[in-house]
């Protein structure tokens, strides 16, 4: 029979006992890991939910904001009517005329319409300075004869 020194044993026994730890270390680094992977894949989960949330609620604000600018020419009231607006879409909504459907003086409107809690962007507060400043012009062009020469070739 084989016997083993005191030594050996000893030996063998921190041996085991060092690979038992090692083992007992890599379940919990392995345990450890895929708990940081479900926290990490729920924080996915709940940012995607929220990016979808977000999105949703942006596309509803634009199209309240193109369904208010379709009904609101009958509800300004710097206006006479609607008549007397004229839809220009970029950078201002409409230009309005009021008092161009009488005979007397008219009042030149620059008008945009917002909803919700959507601002001017930079051009719309640019052309808002601008008539606010009084940089404003009246400019009249006039189109002089046109010569068009037509040639015309038979085969």
């Amino acid at each position: 029979m084989v016997t083993f020194s005191t030594e050996s044993i000893l030996l063998l026994s921190i041996l085991l006992f060092f690979t038992i730890y090692l083992v007992w270390l890599l379940i919990k680094k392995t345990y450890q890991l895929n708990n940081i992977k479900l926290e990490h894949h729920k924080e996915i989960k709940e940012l995607e939910l929220k990016i979808r949330k977000d999105s949703t609620t942006r596309q509803r604000s634009v199209l309240k904001g193109q369904i208010s600018e379709t009904i609101a020419p009958w509800s300004i009231k710097a206006v006479n009517s609607v008549k007397e607006l004229n839809f220009l879409g970029n950078p201002i909504d409409f230009l309005g005329f009021k008092g161009l459907d009488g005979d007397g003086d008219i009042d030149i409107k620059f008008i945009e319409v917002k909803s919700g809690k959507s601002q001017l962007n930079k051009n719309q507060r640019r052309v808002r300075d601008a008539v606010k400043e009084k940089r404003v012009e009246w400019v009249e062009v006039r189109i002089k004869e046109i010569e068009v020469e037509e040639k015309v070739q038979r085969s």
